[in-house]
């Protein structure tokens, strides 16, 4: 196993694509389960509190931490076994999620719903029940998480495997590692949109979802299985230009009608506003002037569909009067290469303009109701425009949930962001909407959880935690102060 403790070598572990900045005593890089559990004990046994990373793409800190330890899962990156008739792939924690896709490739199969990030790590992707870009057609990794092995503070290691244990109301009573548990959940009622704010928790639901989206703050995940599907027979992208705003909004609902019609059936659905095209452009000459932007993937499941859903999106374009000689439609995989890439581009420009003046990441991952949205899109640019900062918004229209990121150049204009951010969080509450969901509290978003939350509710999920890792060890300042766990 490898061990670093000098500060220089230290360096790419103390941060993720926040530029929040991190301490640590030492980072290890176990090989095995066995050194896995063993650097767990070891930091038990010392009292250590330790931090669990793997590919560090994270946007909340959740993987930086502040004192202790880390533990790199970077070497548990096994593919276990992949069972190609019942669609299954178990896998070591810290395999990539482009692994697992070219892995199930190799038998015509997919994860169709693979967070946008490539390269993170699937325990990193199942710590914060990650969806991304194809979330407005599959859900988030939750769906599709069939096995979990747990391994605990206290080095209880255990099973999870879905459909297996359930509590009864809110409360947990069940069997493991010769060992019995007993605690409740908290109170609060999860937002029935996309959240991910907090442990998830409602009357009567499998153990296993506790886990996922529980920040690397209750139990080590080691390895997991996944349900794959097949994959499609073929995919088009489009990028789409409009000359005027609400033309793009409009574009995008009558999407979402056809879309509970059947005619078509897009696996993403995505908005730029000009601001994050002007970002691009310098990248992009073909993007026009003064415009706004939106991208979708199409999955074609067999040959016979695919003239029909292209005739489909076409007559879409020309009615909802998209620039149609500077859109895309990409049916060649060179083509939607290029699309896919011009859509993860946005937030690398973003990171890279943040870095350039070394201010933290101001940004929300707010959801709300549909029938929310326009009011909270009138909100963010308002607010937005009044301060006076550059600004771009961006991300996951068709499930009502943008990223929009404020782009600071000093601490002063940091602080007045941060100022804006509260005001969105509040309203996104005020309209049934999640201060999160998909990225996690982790660090930077813990002041806003209790405007989300209350104290009660905040510290049952802080007993939650002290029931699971009596020594408060395992995550620490991740979706709370550890004050709270004193």
């Amino acid at each position: 196993m490898i061990v670093k403790r000098q500060k220089q070598e230290m360096l790419s572990y103390l941060e993720d694509t926040s530029n929040i900045e991190g301490e640590a005593l030492g980072v290890y890089l176990p090989e095995s389960k066995a050194e896995v559990l063993a650097c767990i004990l070891k930091c038990r046994e010392q009292k250590t509190p330790f931090t669990i990373s793997a590919g560090r793409t994270g946007t909340t800190g959740g993987c930086v931490p502040r004192e202790g330890a880390v533990i790199s899962f970077e070497k548990i990156n096994a593919i276990l076994d992949i069972d190609k008739d019942n669609q299954v792939i178990k896998v070591q924690a810290g395999v990539t999620l482009k692994d697992i896709e070219d892995t199930a490739a190799k038998y015509n199969l997919a994860l169709r719903a693979s967070p946008t990030e490539s390269l993170a790590c699937v325990g990193g992707a199942i710590s914060t029940s990650a969806s991304g870009v194809r979330g407005f057609g599959y859900g988030s990794i939750r769906n599709y998480v069939k096995e979990l092995e747990i391994c605990l503070v206290d080095g209880r290691v255990f099973t999870l495997r879905r459909g297996e244990i359930f509590s009864k109301g809110r409360i947990f009573e069940f069997s493991k590692a010769n060992c019995k548990f007993s605690f409740r959940l908290p109170s609060y009622t999860v937002p029935s949109i996309k959240s991910q704010a907090g442990y998830f928790a409602k009357d009567n639901m499998d153990l296993i979802d506790l886990f996922i989206g529980s920040e690397g703050t209750l139990g080590v995940v080691t390895s997991c299985s996944l349900d794959l599907q097949k994959a499609a027979f073929s995919a088009f992208h489009g990028l789409i230009f409009f000359s005027k705003e609400e033309q793009a909004l409009e574009f995008v609902e009558a999407v979402k009608i056809l879309r509970k019609t059947g005619a078509i059936s897009p696996a993403s659905l995505e908005f730029f506003d000009n601001k994050s095209l002007d970002l691009l452009r310098e990248e992009y000459a073909f993007i026009p002037a003064n415009c706004w932007a939106v991208y979708f993937e199409q999955e074609v499941e067999e040959k016979a569909q695919q003239e029909v859903l292209i005739e489909a999106w076409e007559k879409l374009l020309q009615d909802k009067g998209a620039i149609l000689d500077k859109s895309i439609l990409a049916d060649t995989p060179k083509a939607r290469e290029r699309v896919f890439d011009f859509r993860h581009k946005l937030p690398q420009k973003i990171n890279e303009f943040l870095r350039q003046y070394k201010q933290i990441k101001a940004a929300s991952d707010i959801a709300v109701p549909e029938d929310k949205f326009k009011t909270m899109y009138n909100f963010y640019k308002d607010i937005a425009e009044s301060s006076g900062l550059d600004y771009v918004n961006f991300g996951h229209i068709g499930e009502s949930h943008l990223h929009f990121n404020f782009l600071p150049k000093n601490n002063e204009e940091s602080q007045t962001a941060r100022a804006c951010l509260e005001r969105f969080y509040r309203m996104a509450v005020s309209l049934g909407g999640t201060i999160s969901a998909e990225h996690g509290i982790g660090k930077i978003k813990k002041p806003y959880l209790r405007i989300m939350y209350n104290e009660k509710e905040i510290s049952e999920m802080a007993s939650l935690k002290k029931y699971l890792d009596p020594d408060c060890l395992l995550g620490l300042d991740n979706i709370f102060d550890k004050e709270l766990l004193i």
